[in-house]
């Protein structure tokens, strides 16, 4: 039985930052992240369920959530998703959103100056981590090599 939006939400909500504790014995959130981000994948609707994703990525900026991991296997197969990362980046960038942002970069997009613009942006941005303003430091270093 496909759950919808809210059903998914709260399962997600539910999910906290112990939860992705390796030390933890009882830690179960890689396995239920896993298992949501398996039944997601099989729809191709972005706008509906990537900004769940983002939202959880963004509350829960110091977990290890893999890496690259079930979300972002699963964003990556969504036509469509880069506009929504984007928005991610502005509103609060991740470790996971910045590491997107480099592998957009990769594939050297036409809109290669925007990612850039964003990774710029993820180093002060005054939501970010400093881990994360470093990472996205390094990012552009990376990509500055590759030109």
């Amino acid at each position: 039985m496909r759950r919808n939006l809210t059903e998914v939400a709260g399962e997600l909500q539910a999910l906290d930052v112990p939860d992705f504790d390796v030390m933890q014995l009882d830690a179960s959130g890689s396995d239920q992240l896993g298992a949501i981000c398996t039944e997601l994948a099989e729809r191709d609707d972005p706008q509906q369920w990537a900004p769940l994703l983002y939202a959880f990525m963004e509350r829960l900026d110091t977990a290890d959530l893999g890496s690259p991991g079930p979300l972002v296997h699963t964003l990556e197969t969504w036509r469509g998703y880069r506009p929504l990362l984007a928005e991610s980046l502005r509103r609060k960038p991740t470790p996971l959103t910045v590491w997107m942002a480099n592998r957009v970069l990769n594939g050297n997009p036409p809109d290669a100056p925007q990612w850039l613009q964003l990774l710029q942006e993820a180093t002060s941005h005054p939501m970010a981590s400093p881990q994360v303003q470093a990472d996205a430091r390094d990012f552009l270093t990376y990509q500055a090599t590759r030109s």
